[in-house]
């Protein structure tokens, strides 16, 4: 079959014809944030956030004979622990005219941004948190401050170290956020190691619930022993298992899949003993007015909060 001389189609009429625009914007970015969703929230009051943390003595036999006298006994100071906010932000400039216009798929262009920018913000926090190893630092007129990530708060405790390192790095942490590790060979992240860490945590008393990992560790972590059986639902035969529980010798713990979580680290974590304390929440600000555009700041001013170091357990050195 021919077409008909003369017929008019949509390819004569291009010039007339209206674009085919879907009056939505598809963003395939993760905004997830594992860490900071289930951290809990708190306020800083200073640049300079400080808490003190405790800890009983050590268990011991305690028989006493009947009538004794008592002399006071020495007692341990509470250890203070400092962490410094970190301003975390985005700026925005839009015309006049492009705010005015009607903007496919959004409102206004201004509001679109902003709210664009904040899930950034929320994924560069989760990745100073959890994604890098930073110590942190005070900062001075030409130096930003840094908040100390979650990596720099595992050390030494009582001679026990709550982490696991391999080979021999050129830095270790010490517990205190004031050193990140470095260097060191990486390792396959194996059960044996997290049954370790497991066991340390809970020897210095922590009870952790949560362990963080990258997805390639966690596809690793689906295999292990202790993972609850995965099942499927023969309804909508839809997999479950992205949040596996695993079954330990003392408790059961989820495995936590994070996309902006360091590569080569694990995180044994009690989510209750960490926060993420805020000097400023997020908020909007106009800044100065300079010609026929509008320009806003969004920011955020932060720290994080280790409440007990020691409940929790860093296994370093993996192999990504």
């Amino acid at each position: 079959m021919a077409q008909p001389t003369n017929t008019y189609d949509t390819y004569d009429g291009v010039n007339s014809i209206r674009e085919d625009l879907a009056d939505v914007i598809f963003n395939i970015s993760p905004t997830e944030t594992p860490f900071m969703s289930n951290a809990s929230k708190g306020t800083a009051t200073n640049t300079l956030h400080e808490w003190q943390t405790d800890s009983l003595a050590d268990v011991a036999v305690n028989a006493q004979i009947e009538g004794d006298d008592y002399a006071g006994e020495a007692r341990g100071a509470t250890a203070r622990l400092t962490n410094y906010t970190q301003i975390s932000s985005k700026s925005v400039t839009i015309s006049g005219t492009d705010d005015a216009v009607d903007n496919a798929g959004m409102g206004t262009q201004m509001a679109y941004q902003l709210a664009k920018m904040g899930k950034e913000i929320k994924r560069d926090m989760e990745n100073a948190m959890i994604g890098i190893e930073q110590a942190k630092v005070a900062g001075n007129a030409s130096t930003a401050r840094k908040s100390a990530s979650v990596g720099t708060w595992y050390g030494p405790a009582s001679g026990i170290n709550n982490y696991s390192k391999n080979g021999s790095p050129s830095a270790v942490p010490l517990g205190t956020g004031a050193t990140a590790i470095a260097g060191g060979t990486n390792r396959t992240y194996a059960e044996a190691l997290l049954t370790a860490g497991l066991l340390q945590s809970f020897t210095l008393g922590g009870e952790p619930d949560t362990v963080l990992m990258s997805p390639s560790h966690k596809q690793l972590a689906s295999a292990f022993n202790g993972v609850a059986t995965k099942y499927k639902d023969a309804s909508d035969k839809v997999s479950i298992g992205t949040t596996d529980i695993y079954v330990s010798d003392f408790g059961e713990v989820a495995f936590v899949p994070d996309r902006f979580q360091n590569a080569n680290r694990v995180d044994i974590l009690q989510m209750d003993m960490w926060s993420v304390d805020f000097l400023r929440p997020f908020q909007t600000t106009d800044l100065a007015k300079t010609g026929d555009s509008d320009k806003k700041l969004l920011l955020a001013e932060w720290t994080l909060t280790a409440k007990a170091p020691n409940a929790n357990y860093g296994i370093f050195n993996l192999t990504a």
